[in-house]
């Protein structure tokens, strides 16, 4: 697997795939447990933090040692991803603040940026999978600008299932990114097929998950570094 890499390149994707295989671990634990429970709450942490392992790790590879345009792109979503469901997590249906709008206005623009550089820069890319995956990015940016003038009572509403949809959106993408990267030879279908059945799965969860909902909202808020304090909004 590491036979025409460098040193540094090995020892990147080494570090890259055990903090994946980590994050694929917990983010199933923090799927199938109670929401709002002790361990849905540590593994959801954890499942973060091995997460931001796995984004830095893909960008040094993808700058650095070997750019991959579908990578890139799952790359990006995940990323927006990750930082928006722990966001959703901490405002508990509060206007965003303003690294939250900040966050957003990168993020819709991001997808713009990327296509313009690859066809400047003449580099493969596949459109029809490139789109499907920042056109997820638009989406999520763009109702997230719109919570800047959505009713407050909406927001308070539905934050659970925001913050739900975001995180399983991330799984979904690593998942995806690790099928299209173990089974090349299949792709673009390996990397759609995990897409397929997570998007059932979080369809499900909206459908018959209101009582787990309600029970999260009730649970307290985890921030990073402290399991038991509820976060603290600037006003």
């Amino acid at each position: 697997m590491f036979r025409h890499h460098t040193l540094a390149h090995s020892i990147n994707l080494i570090i890259h795939v055990l903090a994946g295989t980590l994050a694929l671990g917990l983010g199933l634990i923090a799927i199938l447990s109670s929401k709002g429970g002790r361990l849905h709450t540590r593994s959801g942490l954890l499942f973060i933090y091995a997460y931001t392992v796995v984004v830095t790790t893909a960008i040094l590879g993808l700058l650095i040692f070997e750019f991959r345009s579908f990578l890139a792109v799952v790359t990006i979503l995940s990323i927006y991803d990750v930082f928006s469901g722990y966001r959703a997590l901490q405002l508990r249906g509060h206007r965003p603040q303003a690294v939250d709008k900040a966050a957003s206005i990168v993020g819709a623009l991001t997808p713009w940026i990327f296509v313009t550089a690859m066809h400047y820069a003449h580099l493969p890319w596949a459109p029809a999978l490139t789109w499907s995956i920042l056109g997820g990015l638009i989406l999520i940016t763009s109702y997230d600008l719109l919570r800047n003038i959505l009713p407050e009572t909406w927001l308070r509403k539905v934050w659970v299932q925001e913050h739900l949809y975001k995180m399983m959106s991330a799984y979904v993408a690593i998942t995806s990114a690790f099928a299209g990267t173990v089974f090349p030879q299949y792709m673009p279908w390996a990397a759609l097929l995990p897409s397929v059945v997570g998007f059932t799965v979080i369809l499900s969860f909206f459908i018959a998950g209101p009582r787990a909902w309600k029970r999260g909202s009730r649970a307290k808020t985890p921030m990073i570094g402290d399991l038991t304090s509820s976060p603290t909004l600037d006003q």
